[in-house]
């Protein structure tokens, strides 16, 4: 909360005075996390300074993936919801001394959203996530796409079909323990299909289209989810 959150603000501050690109400000931090989560040296971010066993683990956690736990915040609860948290959370605190479970409950009411799962899941454990596109099917017409969670750490989905014509799906799958959905973002028109539970290791969309029209597929564009292999995220057709 005090190094990964700087090193957040730090990075869009210098992305915009740079005139780059706020969606890749966080980059660096996602391929540091991912170096980490690969290692044998991660420990839980909850882990108190003094105790990590190896600088490599403390640094990263504390700086990268701090500052991973904003942006990918905003792919859970939306962008502009995130940044009304991170607002109301200055409101709230500045000048005090906040731990992790105030910081929740201001996210929780700013979201209309659970959001301790989160918490547990990304700073009390070292579980990873990992979502594929397992396999794709055609029957009765319609085309089943089956999504497998191959990690140990649940999240929600959003899942975009790319026609061959340029235009795309989004196809929005919520996590039950969130109790509620994320906004629509960006203008993009999308389909909210049922809950994901977060003990079931797969899951099936269904679509209208025919293969035929399916340019690609593929889980997380935005690349906010901290998945750490992405090559199964998406399939060509």
């Amino acid at each position: 909360m005090d190094e990964g959150f700087t090193s957040y603000g730090e990075n869009i501050v210098s992305v915009w005075l740079k005139n780059g690109n706020r969606d890749t400000a966080n980059l660096a931090d996602y391929n540091s996390y991912y170096k980490l989560a690969r290692s044998n040296f991660e420990e839980p971010l909850a882990t108190h300074a003094d105790h990590f066993n190896t600088n490599m683990g403390y640094s990263i956690a504390s700086y990268s993936k701090g500052a991973v736990f904003l942006e990918q915040l905003g792919y859970i609860v939306g962008n502009a919801t995130r940044d009304k948290i991170l607002l109301d959370y200055y409101n709230t605190w500045k000048f005090k001394h906040p731990d992790v479970n105030d910081f929740i409950r201001i996210a929780e009411k700013a979201s209309d959203m659970k959001l301790d799962w989160y918490k547990e899941f990304w700073v009390n454990s070292t579980k990873t996530i990992d979502y594929a596109v397992d396999s794709i099917g055609e029957a009765d017409g319609k085309i089943s796409i089956h999504l497998r969670n191959r990690g140990l750490m649940p999240m929600p989905v959003d899942l975009v079909i790319t026609r061959e014509d340029g235009q795309q799906e989004l196809h929005y799958i919520p996590m039950d323990l969130m109790f509620g959905l994320k906004p629509a973002e960006n203008n993009m028109a999308r389909k909210v299909h049922p809950i994901w539970h977060w003990t079931s290791e797969t899951y099936t969309v269904t679509t209208d289209l025919k293969k035929e029209d399916i340019a690609t597929v593929e889980i997380d564009p935005s690349q906010r989810m901290a998945d750490i292999n992405r090559q199964n995220n998406k399939q060509n057709f």
